[in-house]
């Protein structure tokens, strides 16, 4: 199975909640960039998590768009969720390869563990990760690739 963790782009600082911060121009300009430069992986793509802040919702909704593929609200991948929990969910998931759209700590602590690579991978804002696995365990899956935006 194929998993796909997406860091949202870059948003606004915040001003008044963290909840409510958006996407910059360059944050949607770098979400599209990494849409282009991995138009083919994501096409295969399933279905699409993420989480209920605006600036992810946003972030989401580009991929969506291109995709055609609705977003799922999945309050699990706020930032700060233990990533046991959203292992456990993967488990219970139908629809693969999943689209994951989440934060730091969240996506690195995803991705590391998943790949039972302590912190040897950082995502930076619009970071597309790609892991295969058999099973949603820590340490089970393999990193496939890990894109930046240029």
């Amino acid at each position: 199975m194929q998993l796909l963790i997406l860091r949202h782009g870059e948003a606004e600082p915040m001003v008044v909640a963290d909840d409510s911060r958006q996407l910059t121009e360059r944050g949607r300009a770098q979400v599209s960039r990494i849409c282009e430069l991995r138009a083919e992986e994501l096409e295969q793509v399933r279905a699409i998590w993420a989480s209920p802040f605006v600036r992810t919702q946003q972030t989401a909704e580009i991929v969506a768009e291109s995709l055609g593929l609705p977003v799922i609200t999945e309050p699990l991948l706020i930032g700060g969720t233990p990533p046991q929990r959203v292992i456990d969910a993967l488990g219970q998931a139908k629809s693969f390869p999943l689209l994951l759209v989440s934060h730091q700590p969240l996506v690195g602590r995803l991705v590391n563990g998943l790949c039972g690579s302590d912190d040897a991978h950082f995502l930076d804002t619009a970071s597309l990760a790609c892991l295969q696995s058999e099973v949603w365990a820590t340490g089970c899956a393999e990193l496939e690739w890990l894109q930046h935006p240029e």
